[in-house]
């Protein structure tokens, strides 16, 4: 008969003699070493070894060096002392040369990539990826970007990016190709507010110049064919992301912030200043019964009075996953069928999600949700809300306010992408607005 017996590791007592790396070939001994780091040679107990070689482990994988990182725990034979141990990390390197090709989803758009990667080229965590995209909206993007960590951190990194990309925007009725480069820099940030919530995002530092081309259709509107040709933009932006959902397409709780500012106009003909912000929060009663607020806005405001704000530029509202009820693009002005976009938008979203009847203890099934939603906001432009401030007339909001409801079903593609059938009333609307009255359906990360 056998006996089982718990052996409690933080009572055996034992210390770190050694730690061996073995299967290094490119990668650069200091730049390991570093993350390696002094810790678990201050360990006094077995339990301390165990949890100090998985977190060398885990920080050895983020440095995108390796395919596979192992740890070996050992008596030290060159010690008589028995609490002596080494330890050895064996790792396998990511190949000189690697390649893949996969598919994403936008909002409303499939594309496939094709990348070809130099991982860790200089030994230091670089990588150099050449890819080519193809979307189903005639979307086309070649791209080479070069990222480099920051001081060694895996966690902030520097990247510089050349490409070409070609879209066409048929609500709009235009095509728009842009070649240029950009830098970024993303690090990031953790806080405590009020002694009690635990916040972790990002800061993205980005230098953008763009050489943009505006074809219009042969049927476009005059104020899109007025405004073909070429343009240079050249602008730095700034994003903050905090991202504390417990999934990115379905959450069932934690909240969402993502706000960016971008200053165009240093250099090129492309002038302005812009504003976006995207907030949810998401929140489960009673296990099953899932609510969530959203709520989206934005502004661009011309540096100059003398100079329009491109259509390229503008903010548009509409979609089945942004105002539900209407056309891609199918809130705002329009001219000949020509979605023109504008200046100024609001856009908020209450949602509440269930689990199919009868089905609410399959847990297997949390993929797949009944969906009932409201949306409500406005699109104006720059004179609209300056004529609404010097006349305090709210009323020039209300007039201008979509509203619309709407039930489905919804379903979470893992954190890839969330697909939504709903039969949508667009309750209030303005003459000029293309809406989607009845079934609609969309596909796509980002929505409200």
């Amino acid at each position: 008969m056998y006996r089982t017996k718990t052996i409690d590791f933080s009572k055996v007592k034992c210390y770190v003699k050694s730690v061996d790396i073995t299967g290094i070939e490119r990668s650069n001994d200091d730049y390991i070493r570093k993350h390696v780091g002094h810790e678990i040679f201050n360990s006094g107990n077995f339990e301390d070894v165990l949890e100090k070689s998985q977190e060398i482990r885990a920080r050895l994988l983020k440095l995108g060096c390796f395919k596979s990182v192992d740890i070996v725990i050992d008596a030290d034979n060159s010690e008589k002392s028995s609490k002596s141990y080494k330890v050895v990390v064996e790792v396998e390197e990511q190949n000189p040369v690697g390649g893949n090709i996969h598919t994403s989803i936008g909002n409303n758009e499939g594309s496939l990539s094709s990348a070809v990667y130099l991982p860790n080229i200089f030994g230091k965590g670089e990588r150099l990826v050449a890819e080519y995209t193809y979307g189903t909206n005639n979307h086309v993007d070649y791209r080479v970007s070069y990222t480099n960590p920051i001081n060694q951190d895996p966690e902030k990194h520097f990247n510089a990016s050349a490409f070409r990309t070609s879209n066409d925007f048929s609500w709009s009725k235009y095509k728009q190709t842009d070649s240029g480069f950009n830098i970024d820099i993303l690090t990031p940030f953790e806080f405590m507010l009020r002694n009690k919530y635990h916040v972790k995002g990002t800061h993205l530092f980005t230098y953008e110049a763009v050489w943009r081309n505006l074809i219009s259709y042969m049927d476009s509107a005059f104020e899109i064919r007025e405004q073909s040709g070429h343009s240079l933009k050249s602008s730095i932006k700034y994003t903050n992301l905090i991202d504390r959902r417990d999934h990115t397409a379905l959450p069932t709780a934690g909240g969402f912030l993502k706000t960016t500012i971008e200053l165009a106009g240093l250099g090129g003909d492309v002038k302005f200043f812009r504003y976006n912000s995207d907030y949810q929060y998401t929140k489960t009663f009673f296990n099953y019964l899932t609510t969530q607020f959203s709520l989206s806005e934005g502004l661009i405001l011309p540096l100059k009075k003398s100079e329009p704000i491109s259509v390229i530029d503008k903010h548009f509202l509409g979609g089945p996953l942004n105002l539900r009820g209407f056309k891609n693009r199918g809130a705002g002005p329009h001219s000949d069928d020509c979605s023109l976009g504008s200046d100024v938008y609001c856009l908020a979203g209450a949602h509440l999600y269930t689990p199919l009847p009868f089905l609410h203890k399959n847990k297997k099934l949390n993929w797949l949700k009944t969906h009932s939603f409201a949306n409500i906001g406005y699109i104006l432009s720059n004179n609209q809300i300056k004529q609404m401030i010097n006349e305090q007339n709210v009323q020039i909001i209300i007039n201008n306010t979509r509203l619309s409801v709407g039930t489905g079903i919804v379903i979470g593609f893992g954190n890839i992408a969330r697909l939504e059938l709903n039969y949508v009333w667009p309750l209030w609307k303005l003459n000029g607005d293309k809406i989607q009255n009845g079934m609609q359906f969309g596909v796509g990360i980002n929505f409200n």
